[in-house]
């Protein structure tokens, strides 16, 4: 296991508080508090705002670290058929000789809020660093849309890559599936379904700082406030928002730790340091290797839940993006 930083121990329990400590973050992670302070794009408390105004401010918030994105030489967009209607998804196509193998991407943003275009410079890069076609999903989002159907659309749209992928370009039958946040609950849950009946449908699972099913960890109790828009509170109301009832909690689709790890690809987790959702990464971490998966741990040291999205000044995001990209680009030579 490769470790930025330290890593943390006993993620079960603590009672520390989660007030942000400045002081231990990257300098460029304070820069880029500082320049979201500048542009006011906050709120106070997430679950006391209602979902169309949350979702606009988060857009908005993430328009500047898209700006000036690195060029490719396609990206196209398409419509396919969905269990609730139909799904865009985005193409992006590197420079290669050959079909490149498909990257599946799932953006996070607590299966609430996210698009295309909030996460489009982290898919710019992932296709250019690892040469393989990504694929973004605009999936449905919640409340609107409740658990099960964003899972259901990524079967969905890995059931149309593996038998349409040559259609836009991407190698249908080499496929990967990653994702950020809610995206890597989504991926991890996806494969677990898919390799129950099918190993090696997907060969490299790619994941940051997601959510995989911890409640009470230390990590959620250390970390966590305004500036990352992961207060308990807010972890509470994006699940509220998307689950159907309390039964859904310990649903293994959801709570992907108590899921089958046997039959998993390789995986490459990026966590961060600061992050609420930390511990979730170590526990998955730690059920990989009991059940003997390949896998590599990276905890980026100063950075908060997020962070892929500010490689505009954030350094630590591009060597993310880039250190997952590689491993990815390896797994299919």
């Amino acid at each position: 296991m490769l470790y930025c930083g330290q890593r943390p121990t006993n993620y079960g329990h603590a009672t520390r508080s989660n007030q942000l400590n400045r002081a231990k973050l990257d300098p460029q992670m304070i820069d880029v508090l500082a320049i979201q302070g500048k542009r006011s794009l906050s709120l106070d408390r997430i679950s006391n705002a209602p979902v169309t105004e949350v979702r606009d401010l988060y857009t908005r918030e993430r328009a500047y670290w898209n700006a000036d994105p690195p060029a490719l030489p396609s990206v196209q967009e398409y419509r396919i058929d969905g269990p609730v209607g139909d799904i865009t998804i985005r193409c992006y196509l590197p420079k290669t000789k050959q079909t490149p193998p498909g990257l599946i991407y799932l953006h996070g943003g607590g299966f609430m809020m996210g698009n295309l275009d909030t996460h489009d410079r982290i898919m710019r890069v992932l296709a250019i660093e690892s040469k393989l076609g990504v694929v973004g999903v605009d999936y449905h989002l919640s409340p609107e849309h409740r658990f099960p159907t964003a899972l259901n659309e990524t079967l969905a749209v890995i059931d149309h890559l593996e038998n349409h992928g040559n259609m836009l370009g991407i190698d249908g039958t080499r496929l990967a599936l990653g994702g950020d946040s809610a995206g890597a609950n989504l991926a991890v849950s996806a494969t677990q379904i898919i390799h129950a009946a099918s190993p090696c449908r997907i060969r490299f699972l790619l994941l940051y700082y997601g959510g995989f099913g911890l409640r009470n960890s230390e990590s959620r109790r250390r970390f966590g406030d305004s500036d990352d828009g992961l207060s308990e509170d807010d972890l509470t109301y994006y699940e509220n928002c998307y689950l159907r009832t309390a039964d859904d909690i310990q649903d293994p689709r959801y709570n992907v730790l108590s899921g089958d790890f046997s039959r998993l690809p390789p995986v490459f987790v990026g966590a961060a340091e600061h992050d609420p959702l930390l511990d979730d990464s170590l526990a998955l971490k730690d059920r990989m290797d009991a059940a003997r998966v390949s896998s590599q741990l990276r905890i980026y040291s100063g950075v908060l839940h997020g962070f892929l999205h500010y490689g505009r000044i954030l350094d630590k995001a591009n060597q993310a993006l880039a250190e997952g990209a590689n491993f990815l680009h390896h797994a299919f030579l």
